[in-house]
């Protein structure tokens, strides 16, 4: 896109960045949302299952590790997910100053 003036091209970078900083800071209130909810949940299955005497029990210890690694192994690929949404955006940094260089280089070569 051919921007008028610096100030345009600064506009629109900026709220390029808002944009994906909204996408990242919400990619991270969902992973700690949903860290919370399993942690809840573990905690609701284990009390129930003392409760209910099976606390102890192989099979019921068994089947509480599978959920817990079952939600390790969603937090890690959801942590990885936002880093690679953290890495876009400096890459998105380092493009748009890059643009805004070539920017300034083509107004003083016309002017």
């Amino acid at each position: 896109m051919t921007y008028r003036s610096l100030a345009e091209l600064e506009d629109a970078q900026d709220k390029e960045r808002r944009t994906a900083r909204m996408r990242i800071e919400s990619a991270e209130q969902y992973l700690g949302h949903y860290r919370s909810r399993i942690d809840q949940v573990r905690e609701t299955f284990y009390r129930l299952g003392a409760r209910e005497g099976v606390a102890d029990d192989p099979g019921f210890r068994q089947e509480l590790q599978r959920v817990s690694d079952a939600a390790g192994e969603n937090v890690a690929y959801a942590g990885r997910k936002v880093g690679e949404l953290e890495e876009e955006y400096f890459a998105m940094l380092r493009e748009q100053d890059e643009q805004r260089d070539r920017f300034l280089a083509q107004r003083d070569d016309a002017g």
